[in-house]
Formats: C-alpha cells, sequence, structure tokens
C-alpha cells in the first residue's frame, strides 16, 4: 500500500531479468555433488583479499542503492538437533536444502557484510566454504564482528548449498533459527576446535566488570555475551542476580525488550527490599512493550522505596501521557510534529483503538468495524508502527536503508525499506515469540506457515513467511503527512493525479492492516513518523465495515487496469466505482481523455475571461460522457473534480464570487458529496434563495485538496453570506483532520487560501 513498485518499470524489469536468469542456470546444477571443492587457505585467501580491497575502499562517494533478494520460499527446520543427522559438505548436491541432516562447521575467518554476513567455515573433513547469514540483527546495533567470530562453531540445520555468481561454493541460512550456536564447553564441539585457552580462574565477577567496561564504551552486543558469561558460571545467587541486573540494560539498547523483563526479574527473586535498579528497568521494559498500566505499577512501587528519584518522576509523568492518549486518544500533535523531525521519526506515543473491532467480513476473511455510530472526521485509532523501517531519501540514514527488494517467488521489485523491515520483523519474532501472534495472523494469501513454533529451545521464524506478511500488509509512509502534502501544494493550480503516492519508508501497522480495500473509501489514513491515524470519512453507523483503498484510484484507470493494480493481494475490486469503470466504454475514455487535454491548453493563471467561459463549456461536455445512476449517484467522477476545483478558484481570483463557488461545489459533487448551498444555489423547493444554507448532507471522498476548497468558499462567502463563513471554516477543519489527521496546523492552510 503506497509503496515503490517498480515492477513495470523497464530498467528494474531488465536488471530483474538478468537475476532470474542468473537463478536458472544455478537450478540447472540441483543435484550436483561438486568434487572440485578448492583447498581451505586458497578460500581463505581469496576471501582475506576481497575482505582488504571492501575496508580500503570505505565508504567513498556518493550511495550507491544495495539489492537484496527472496529467492524461491523454502521452510525453515523444525526439527531439534538430535533428531539431524550429520552431513559433510563434500556430500551435499547444489541447489538443495538437505532435509533430516545438519553440518557442524567452524568459522576461519573475520566477517564481510553485504546484504549477508559472510566468513568462510570448514567442516570436520577440512572442507571450506563460503557461510551467507541472512536477516542478521544490523550494523550499527549489532556489528558483525560478533555476529561471526573466528574460532566460532555452529550447526547448521537441514542446510541449503549453493552455488555462487563467482562460482565459488557456500552454505546460505535464510532462517535465523536454523543456525544453533555451540558454547566453548559444548561436548559437541571436536576436539581439534576447542579453545586451548581457557580462563579457569575468572569469576563472574571478573567477566561481570568486563561486560561494565563494555556498557561504558557502549558495545552493547559484547557486554550481553560477557554478561551471559557471567550468568552462566556465577557460583553465588547474588553472582547471578547482579549478572542478570546487567544483561537486562544490555537487551534494553539492543531493543529486546522481553529478554530485558526477564533478566530483571530474576535479578530480583530473593530480595526481600526491592532492587530500585532492578524495579527501574521492569518498568523501561514495559514501557518499551507498551504496557503501560503495568510500567505505571513498578514506577509506584519505585517512587514509594525512593520519593526523592527524580528519573522515576520524569517517567512517571511521562507514563501518564501514554495512558492518557491509550484510554482517550489525546494527543499533542505539536509534539509529535517536533519528534517527526529526527531520524528516523519515532514518535513516543501510545496506539489509541477507537469505537472499532476486527470482525469476520464476510467473502473477505477478516475486516475492521465500528462499534458505535461514527462523525466524519471522528478518530477510529491512532496506532503505534508494529515494526518501521525509515527510508526516505531526505538523510543520509534513510538512503542507506534504501535497497531494491526482488522478489524471486512472487516476480515483483519495490524500492525502499522492505528489506530491512523484513530483517527487523524477523529480529522480533525471533527475540520475543509472544510478538508473533499479532503478527502472523494477518493476511498471507496462499502461504502455508509451519506448525512447530520452537525447536532446541528457541523459536522457529520463517523468513519467507514474514516476507509475505510484509508484502501483502506493509503500508508507505511519509516522515509526516502535513509535510509531504501541504509544503509540495501548489493552492492556485491543482494537480492532485502528477503527485507521487508511493513512498519508500514502510512499516506495519497490525490494526490498519486490518481494513479491507474499496476504491471508495469511509476512512483515510494519515501518518507522522511511525504513527498511523485513521479517521472517519462519513458519517457511519454501529457495526459498518471500514475501507481505504489499498492503491489510489486514478483519473482514466480502465477496470482491467484497476484490477491488474490490485491483483497481487488475490482479489478483484467490486466497488461501485468498479462497476462503475466496468460499464464505461473504451470510447467514452478517450473521449474523456481529449475533452481533459483541450482544458489543460486554455484553463491557466493567466486565462482570460472567454477562455475561462470555454473551460466552463468544456466541463459541461465532460459532465455529460458520465450516465446518471439513480441507485448510485454519489460515485465519484475521478476526471471531474480537478478541473472544477482549478475553475473555481480561478473565477474567485476574478472576484466572480458566484460561478467560483458553483464550480467548487461541483467539483465537491464530483467526489461523492451530497451537499446544499444557497448562494450560489436556489433552495431545494423555493424559487428564489431565502435563507442562507450551507449543509453536507452526506460526505465524498475527502482529498488533500479538500480543506482549501471548503476555506476558498468561506472567503467567497465573507461578502456573499457572512453567516456560513463558520460552517464552511468548521467543514474545513473536518476535511483537514481527515487528510492530515490532526487540526492543529489548519491556520498554515487557511493563510494559503485567504
Amino acid at each position: 500500500m503506497d509503496i515503490k513498485d517498480v515492477s513495470d518499470v523497464d530498467n528494474y524489469r531488465e536488471f530483474f531479468d538478468r537475476v532470474t536468469r542468473l537463478a536458472e542456470r544455478a537450478s540447472r546444477r540441483k543435484g550436483e555433488n561438486p568434487q572440485d571443492h578448492p583447498p581451505p587457505y586458497l578460500v581463505v585467501s581469496q576471501f582475506m583479499m576481497s575482505l582488504s580491497q571492501a575496508t580500503s575502499m570505505g565508504t567513498k562517494g556518493n550511495h550507491t542503492i544495495s539489492t537484496s533478494q527472496v529467492p524461491p520460499y523454502y521452510y525453515p527446520c523444525v526439527l531439534p538437533t538430535h533428531r539431524l543427522t550429520p552431513l559433510t559438505i563434500s556430500s551435499m548436491t547444489l541447489e538443495h536444502h538437505h532435509r533430516g541432516n545438519l553440518a557442524l562447521i567452524h568459522v576461519l575467518t573475520p566477517p564481510d557484510r553485504m546484504t549477508a554476513v559472510m566468513a568462510v567455515v570448514e567442516d570436520e573433513e577440512g572442507t571450506a566454504v563460503l557461510l551467507q547469514l541472512y536477516n542478521q540483527p544490523e550494523e550499527p546495533r549489532v556489528s558483525k564482528e560478533w555476529i561471526l567470530r573466528v574460532g566460532d562453531v555452529c550447526i547448521i540445520k537441514e542446510p541449503f548449498f549453493k552455488a555462487t555468481t563467482s562460482g565459488s561454493y557456500s552454505l546460505r541460512v535464510d532462517h535465523v533459527s536454523d543456525i544453533v550456536w555451540l558454547k566453548d564447553t559444548d561436548d559437541r564441539i571436536p576436539l581439534k576446535w576447542r579453545k586451548r585457552v581457557l580462563c579457569l580462574d575468572e569469576t563472574s565477577k571478573d567477566i561481570r566488570r568486563q561486560g561494565n567496561t563494555a556498557v561504558h564504551n557502549q558495545n552493547w552486543t559484547e557486554a550481553e555475551y560477557l554478561y551471559t558469561r557471567a550468568i552462566c558460571i556465577a557460583t553465588t545467587p547474588e553472582e547471578q542476580q547482579l549478572a542478570h541486573l546487567n544483561r537486562s540494560l544490555t537487551n534494553l539498547h539492543l531493543n529486546r525488550p522481553k529478554k530485558a523483563l526477564y533478566d530483571a526479574s530474576k535479578s530480583c527473586e530473593s530480595d526481600i527490599e526491592p532492587n530500585e535498579k532492578a524495579l527501574f528497568r521492569q518498568a523501561k521494559a514495559f514501557y518499551s512493550l507498551a504496557k503501560f498500566k503495568l510500567c505505571m505499577e513498578k514506577l509506584i512501587v519505585l517512587v514509594r522505596c525512593n520519593p526523592r528519584n527524580t528519573d522515576t518522576w520524569a517517567e512517571i509523568r511521562r507514563v501518564k501521557q501514554r495512558l492518557l492518549e491509550e484510554e482517550t486518544g489525546s494527543y499533542d500533535f505539536a509534539s509529535m510534529y517536533k519528534q517527526a523531525e529526527a531520524t528516523p521519526p519515532l514518535i513516543d506515543c501510545a496506539t489509541y483503538v477507537g469505537p472499532v473491532a476486527v470482525r469476520n467480513s464476510v467473502g473477505r476473511g477478516r475486516g475492521l468495524f465500528t462499534t458505535r455510530a461514527v462523525k466524519s472526521g471522528e478518530l477510529l485509532f491512532c496506532e503505534k508502527a508494529f515494526a518501521y523501517s525509515y527510508a526516505g531519501d531526505d538523510s543520509s540514514i534513510g538512503r542507506s536503508n534504501t535497497t531494491i527488494l526482488m522478489n524471486l517467488s512472487t516476480g515483483t521489485i519495490c524500492v525502499g525499506g522492505q528489506a530491512h523491515l523484513i530483517t527487523q520483523v524477523v529480529q522480533k519474532l525471533y527475540h520475543d515469540p509472544s510478538e508473533a501472534k499479532v503478527f502472523i495472523d494477518l493476511y498471507h494469501g496462499d502461504y502455508t506457515p509451519v506448525k512447530t513454533f520452537e525447536a532446541d529451545g528457541s523459536p522457529v521464524v520463517d523468513t519467507f513467511f514474514v516476507a509475505k506478511i510484509i508484502q501483502l500488509n506493509c503500508f508507505g509512509a511519509p516522515r509526516s503527512s502535513y509535510n509531504s502534502i501541504v509544503t509540495d501544494q501548489n493552492y492556485t493550480d491543482t494537480k492532485e493525479s502528477e503527485k507521487p503516492t508511493s513512498h519508500t519508508t514502510c512499516g506495519i501497522w497490525s490494526l490498519a492492516s486490518r481494513i479491507n480495500h474499496s476504491c471508495i473509501s469511509n476512512c483515510r489514513r494519515s501518518f507522522i513518523g511511525d504513527m498511523q491515524i485513521v479517521r472517519a470519512c462519513h458519517d457511519m453507523e454501529a457495526e459498518t465495515e471500514l475501507y481505504f483503498a489499498y492503491r489510489p484510484a486514478l483519473p482514466h484507470q480502465t477496470y482491467e487496469e484497476t484490477q491488474k493494480g490490485l491483483s497481487g493481494w488475490g482479489f478483484n475490486c467490486s466497488c461501485a466505482l468498479c462497476l462503475d469503470k466496468k460499464s464505461t466504454s473504451r470510447n467514452t475514455i478517450q473521449q474523456r481523455k481529449t475533452l481533459i487535454s483541450g482544458l489543460k491548453a486554455i484553463l491557466r493563471p493567466e486565462a482570460s475571461i472567454t477562455q475561462l467561459t470555454r473551460a466552463r463549456k468544456t466541463l459541461e461536455s465532460l459532465e455529460k460522457t458520465y450516465t446518471a445512476r439513480e441507485s448510485v449517484p454519489l460515485v465519484p467522477r475521478l476526471e471531474l473534480w480537478d478541473p472544477y476545483f482549478a475553475l473555481g478558484a480561478e473565477l474567485l481570483d476574478r472576484k466572480r464570487s458566484p460561478d467560483g463557488l458553483e464550480m467548487l461545489l461541483k467539483g465537491l459533487e464530483a467526489l461523492g458529496f451530497s451537499i446544499v448551498a444557497c448562494p450560489p444555489r436556489n433552495g431545494v423547493d423555493e424559487k428564489d434563495c431565502k435563507r442562507a444554507t450551507l449543509e453536507i448532507k452526506r460526505w465524498g471522498q475527502a482529498n488533500d485538496y479538500t480543506a482549501s476548497t471548503f476555506f476558498r468558499m468561506m472567503h467567497a462567502y465573507e461578502k456573499l453570506a457572512p453567516e456560513l463563513c463558520e460552517v464552511a471554516k468548521e467543514y474545513a477543519s473536518v476535511a483537514y483532520s481527515i487528510c492530515y489527521g490532526e487540526k492543529e496546523t489548519i491556520g498554515i492552510l487557511s493563510r494559503h487560501c485567504s
């Protein structure tokens, strides 16, 4: 939804076709058992030379967009290691997943990182190949040196053996749960690989001090490793508790709040008196997990222990604000905009779920429904992203997160943060499986997930299941809807159809993903950083299903083109607009294009009154190409609203207020509004307008220009009917909140339209 899909762009498609041909060439070797493995020293020297060259080149010059591939799907291993049979590399066949087997391997070189974290490894026979680990934690949070370390030993479960594009051989691991790292003391490590220097006299306290040094240097992964060692060799409950307490801090910094909560809880299991540090870290973990009531409970206990703790009081004030947001939907939007200026724009706010609930939707699986009657512009929910990958082109961080992601299973290509989003979600599910349900319950098309969720004491995470869910549920998002729309908008020359509608930044909002598609929306989404705001577009009764467009409906788009754009979700849209398109002939579409082309030539800011008159007549001809249907009178007429708004603005600028108002009203009606306005129109049952009236009987499709249209009407009414100014202003306010999510910044738009 609103992502930058370039699947049909020629140069990207050509590149994808080249990648596909390489994959097909590799697949022709499937089942081959290569006998030309080079000696380990040669594999190591070639890799080290390549690593040295990459290091010396650094990051000189401009950023180059990297590419990432989602290979043909395959399932993760769901068996524990004791049920797998060892297999040597020399016995493996190419392009094959060796089900029921495992490979025991030893890391020989320091790592490199491209899309994958890579190093040369060997098995017990001494056969050396490249190891490629995908979807590992990303820099700088976790350095590659702490993912693959020289001398470490691991088990690859059901290994996938392949030939690289350079002709060498590799083990590729896409599923993070398919690799099991062995501790130095594990009996499964062969004697020749065991580390000969063991500091037997090191105590838990000694290692904990090393961890403290790593914390001081903000080396969180190293600190987590050291504190884990300190826990393992602790000889007293106190030593164990202190190591858990320290590790809770590192897990908070590694964005693993569930593990941080576990450690903080373990650190005070036997304490009679509450441990302040443990309580505070429990509170911080609950905060990161968005469990604000539990967070407040811990903070209250903490402040009772130490009423003078200023940090605790600051956290209490912060949590009170989150609880207010969560319970009432009251947000400080000015603060949110300020936070959105940071990169990445992660907003410190809670999710508010208003009068909506997930229900079964006939023929659509599940959907989101209103639980009571709602009004146009009402806040339905404001949701913090489950996962968010900032890839805007306004910062070096955003550009570095931008990747060309090619999915070899679906044939799709997108540019943006999707590759990083996949990794982020994989890591989140791996380190906190309790978060999995809200994600894996999302729509996943025809993908059948594995039934096993744990093996060898760790979660089983299917990378390709994650990729499929992200493909079908991912939202493209601007830094903020306000900045992306208002600052670029030209209020005297409406060009809605020419505006970009796709974004490279993307995220998963699980509640918003429950909303089903319709080209005719009854709610609308907007964004401030990683917060998605959804408001009602219409007045709705209780138990009304919510819809918004997955792809924007565009002028002149045929029924076939519309359905092709939605085909990735596996359904055909049968909304009133699509049915109208289906019954519209190609001749009519061409006739509209011709009339619009003529309008563009005359409907300009410097147009004469004669030209504006011609434009109005052309619009009358264009309107006749639409067949009036009493059963669906409010179907948007996408080719009409834009030129009507533009003509109305021009006429108002020429002080022809009644004519200008009439054009603006026609533009609103083209968007599906049912509206009574007197002046410029007469009353319904009267020949003359005796009482000034402006009333929306039914809201249509509010777009980025609806609010400015009502503001123009407000200024026109200052002379024609001053008593209607406040009415128009209120409608502008509602339309603005629908499009931008809030009303606080509306003054800027009002000044533009004055």
